[in-house]
This record gives C-alpha cells, sequence and structure tokens, in this order.
C-alpha cells in the first residue's frame, strides 16, 4: 500500500492475500493510478464487490498465467504489466447482484467448488510454478501470506 501512495515499486518479500469484503470503490483495470470512471480507459473501468486479492512477489509472472479480462467472472489480473499487478478473485455479489456477504458466508463460499478449486492451484502455483519466485519456476519455497 506505502509503495502505491508513494507511486514506487513495492518491496514484497513474499506473496500475500486480501481480502475485500465490501468490495471496492472503483479502478481503471490497466492503470493503478486512475481512480475516476472519467479518465479510466474506454471499458476498463470496474467497479467490484467482495473479492480476494493475491499480490505476488513477482508481480510479472501473472501476465502468462491469467487474463486481464474482467468481465468473464474467474480470477483475473488488475493492473497487468505494472509493478501493481496482482490477482483479482471474485466472490458471490462481485457484480453487484448481492450488496454484503458475511466473513462466514464468504469462507463458505470459498471454501466450495469452484472456489476451493481457484484456491487449490493458486497454493500449487506458489509453492512450485512460476510464481514460486522465477518466471521458470526455478525458485521454490515461497511462503505463503
Amino acid at each position: 500500500m506505502k509503495g502505491w501512495m508513494a507511486r514506487k515499486k513495492p518491496l514484497m518479500k513474499r506473496d500475500a492475500f486480501v481480502w475485500m469484503l465490501q468490495g471496492d470503490l472503483g479502478f481503471d483495470n490497466t492503470d493503478p493510478f486512475v481512480t475516476s470512471k472519467e479518465e479510466a480507459g474506454p471499458d476498463q473501468w470496474i467497479e467490484s464487490g467482495p473479492h480476494l486479492m493475491m499480490f505476488p512477489k513477482d508481480p510479472a509472472a501473472l501476465s502468462d498465467a491469467f487474463t486481464s479480462d474482467f468481465s468473464l467472472g474467474e480470477p483475473y489480473t488488475m493492473f497487468p504489466g505494472t509493478d501493481f499487478a496482482h490477482l483479482m478473485i471474485p466472490a458471490s455479489g462481485y457484480y453487484g447482484e448481492e450488496t454484503t456477504l458475511s466473513p462466514e458466508e464468504l469462507l463458505d463460499l470459498l471454501m466450495s467448488p469452484p472456489y476451493i478449486y481457484i484456491l487449490a492451484a493458486l497454493v500449487l502455483l506458489l509453492a512450485s510454478g512460476p510464481l514460486a519466485g522465477g518466471r521458470d519456476g526455478s525458485k521454490a519455497g515461497t511462503q505463503l501470506a
């Protein structure tokens, strides 16, 4: 967060997960510093509901692994190609069909298909895949936040 606020590359010691149970106020999906719909690129403004974010130590690793299309309803890369790239994992209500989820409801959701499979895949990617350090997966052993 400090890196984003200072517009400097964040110094990540390890991959990290962040919950946003109430969603956010909106961002341009491609530019981390555009915070108004009027300044956003065409079809790039997203006001998201509840979600999980995964911030990799090496954000470049996301570019080949996930789409940046937020309209598909699946995990996607936000701010692709920037030092602030991270994986967005939508939860129920992400597109406004619900307004809130309790922590218990979100946990129940994430422990059910397909989200449990996504979380398991992320753990495997973090442990041994391209997100484990080098893009080729040669630096296994990343700690989970």
